[in-house]
């Protein structure tokens, strides 16, 4: 039996959203879970991942008894994986047949690759700006430049000084069309900044 499109829920603060004929997981957003994990998940998930490389390897060097030197047991090839993948290795076991230098190189590629990866991904999670702002409890109408005009206090809580802040303000409204369906309407503000 085939599974249909389902519908995924969304919350944001009080409101959720419905997306309708959704995917529940999508494989290209993989890289966007990954920058999203906390910072403990995301450690955890690079374990996960190199454990399961390293046994993987480790499986592939065992179907050859003879293709890694001294290699006497699944942990001896587990361990010899995890000093392939670092390109460390400890010279007294090494590759001795053809299909053990195919494995470890393919397995050396492999850790290059995945250090790349890793290292590219701890990047973009380090150098992510965020911002501080604490935003005032109130906001006031008052006249500016003969218009009245609404007016929200903000700090920023960084004790550096913002280089071309930016806000964009967006007014959120329902509506009732004219064939009487109900509807949220975006409307966006133009918004001055005084510093």
């Amino acid at each position: 039996m085939r599974k249909g499109p389902r519908n995924v829920r969304v919350r944001s603060g009080q409101f959720e959203f419905v997306k309708l004929n959704a995917k529940k997981f999508d494989w290209r957003d993989a890289y966007h879970l990954i920058l999203t994990l906390s910072w403990p998940g995301f450690a955890g998930f690079v374990f996960g991942v190199y454990l399961l490389v390293n046994l993987g390897f480790a499986g592939l060097y065992r179907l050859d008894p003879h293709g890694v030197a001294a290699m006497a047991s699944f942990f001896d090839a587990f361990f010899f994986s995890v000093e392939t993948l670092a390109t460390v290795g400890y010279g007294h076991m090494y590759p001795e047949t053809f299909y053990g230098h195919l494995i470890a190189m393919l397995e050396i590629m492999a850790g290059m690759f995945g250090l790349a990866v890793v290292t590219g991904l701890i990047f973009v999670r380090i150098s992510r700006p965020t911002a501080r702002m604490h935003f005032s409890k109130v906001a006031v109408t008052a006249p500016f430049d003969g218009v009245p005009t609404l007016m929200i206090r903000l700090a920023n809580l960084r004790h550096q000084a913002m280089v071309e802040p930016e806000f964009r303000m967006v007014l959120l409204r329902n509506i009732v069309t004219a064939e009487g369906d109900d509807m949220r309407r975006f409307t966006p503000s133009n918004c001055n900044l005084i510093i």
